[in-house]
């Protein structure tokens, strides 16, 4: 017989209910998919009795069943079964499983809306809200009866782990943290870097001696190119927008010429070599 221990961490209570939810959500949500896509209109009638129907399979293969949730089996939790009774079982799943029910039959059945019927599923949703936010801070307080169903009903969650402490690995976080120091650094360096003047330093290595070469003297004289119809732009190799040029014949886009200029002082033509003159770049 397993022994079980009835201190719980605040912590694998809250888990186990998160792990109920998505694990519910998961199965309800494949399984409406699949009846959704084999007849549409068929599902939207019984939508109701399709989300009872699998809610209710949820809750006895697992609170009805084995005495405790599909999030609390996977954290090796349990409910007291001594508590357990029969009555209790049968208002377990009338509190957890029903409620849904009846707002969506409400919702979806009721060719007329009773404003009395409506008004009380209202008042019944907001004092369970109330309740809920009550007992959770009760919960925080006691560390027993994390929802209002169980402290309605009185049960308890048990550990069958026989007193043993959780298990927190710390790996994930430790790559957490460098990952996000990381794209924290790269956040504050790559702004400050000036990638053009850096591709063009590169490039000046590869070819440097043909761009020496081609360098132009100061008292350069000043060309006006013209548009044709195959020109492109010499730096990104598309049709120019906005053509412009330093004097030195060669066509950019204006936006092409102007970032280059305005990031790196020192910019020269990626052709012949030629620097800006005082004058500025020229629209062709």
């Amino acid at each position: 017989m397993v022994e079980k221990n009835k201190y719980v961490p605040r912590v694998n209570q809250i888990d186990a209910i998160s792990l109920n939810r998505d694990i519910a959500r998961q199965i309800r949500d494949n399984l409406l998919e699949n009846l959704q896509a084999i007849s549409p209109v068929l599902f939207i009638k019984i939508q109701p009795e399709l989300d009872l129907l699998i809610q209710s399979a949820i809750w006895f293969g697992s609170v009805g069943k084995r005495c405790s949730t599909f999030g609390q089996q996977l954290l090796v939790l349990a409910y007291d079964a001594e508590k357990l009774t029969v009555s209790r079982l049968v208002l377990h799943f009338a509190l957890t499983v029903l409620p849904g029910y009846v707002k969506s039959w409400e919702e979806r059945r009721l060719t007329r809306r009773v404003e009395w019927f409506s008004q009380m599923i209202t008042w019944a949703e907001n004092s369970a809200l109330v309740l809920n936010i009550l007992n959770y801070f009760r919960f925080l307080k006691t560390g027993r009866k994390p929802t209002l169903v169980d402290f309605l009903l009185g049960l308890d969650y048990i550990s069958l782990r026989n007193n043993q402490r959780r298990d927190i690995g710390y790996k994930y976080l430790t790559r957490e943290l460098l990952w996000g120091g990381f794209m924290e650094i790269l956040g504050l360096v790559l702004p400050i870097i000036n990638f053009r003047k850096l591709q063009r330093v590169l490039k000046s290595w590869a070819f440097g001696a043909g761009l020496a070469g081609k360098r132009p003297e100061t008292s350069m004289e000043f060309f006006s190119p013209k548009m044709t119809v195959g020109t492109t732009c010499t730096f990104c190799g598309e049709r120019p927008t906005l053509p412009h040029h330093m004097g030195c014949g060669h066509i950019y886009c204006y936006y092409c010429l102007n970032a280059n200029v305005l990031t790196d002082t020192s910019f020269c033509c990626t052709i012949c070599g030629a620097t800006c003159p005082e004058s500025g770049i020229q629209r062709v």
